[in-house]
């Protein structure tokens, strides 16, 4: 698109470079819809080309005594609407950035809470189903599956033979194995339904 420049006189250019707020007027009622446009192909919403072009001409006001004659006026808001769409664009880069680490963040930690969670409670299970072994098949449990006792060495602080150290723990194991499967099992039903 050819933008037809408005040759502003070299008057209302002078009371525009002064303060003078009839003069601006004129060329901001000129200037932004065109610019407005021009940004709008850059901007994600209405919203911010509209911020951006009110910044551009805030701008053009505090910065109006370095433009030198009229035909500068629209370059000059093109180049600081373009800075600030870049600056814009990069601002949301950034968002969606740490938005993105956010919930990536939460996500994970969600799943580590999870998954302690879900040991802190299968731990109290395996607990519970030892506690429910008779005394001498929880005694020699305790003693080889959690403080790493050998057969042998079980056999020789308890008094028992080493194949009746054997025979009790094959007996903890399998009904400890059959009730954990058996939990297990229903958590995973429960689970599925949920």
């Amino acid at each position: 698109m050819l933008l037809k420049r408005k040759a502003f006189d070299l008057d209302t250019f002078v009371q525009f470079q002064s303060g003078d707020e009839i003069a601006f007027r004129q060329i901001f009622d000129y200037y932004q819809p065109i610019l407005y446009r021009k940004v709008l192909q850059f901007c994600r919403l209405g919203a911010e080309a509209e911020e951006v072009t009110q910044e551009a001409f805030v701008q053009l006001f505090l910065k109006r005594g370095t433009i030198d004659q009229p035909d500068g006026i629209y370059p000059f808001l093109l180049l600081v609407s373009k800075r600030l769409s870049i600056s814009l664009f990069r601002k949301h880069v950034l968002q969606e950035t740490y938005k993105s680490e956010v919930e990536a963040t939460w996500k994970e930690e969600h799943l580590q809470t999870q998954q302690e969670i879900a040991y802190r409670e299968l731990h109290g299970l395996v607990h519970e189903t030892i506690q429910q072994l008779p005394p001498q098949q929880q005694l020699l449990y305790r003693m080889h599956k959690l403080e790493n006792y050998s057969y042998a060495e079980i056999a020789g602080q308890v008094g028992l033979s080493k194949n009746t150290v054997r025979n009790h723990l094959n007996l903890a194991c399998k009904f400890v194995r059959f009730r954990l499967t058996k939990i297990i099992g229903m958590i995973v039903l429960l689970g599925v339904f949920q």
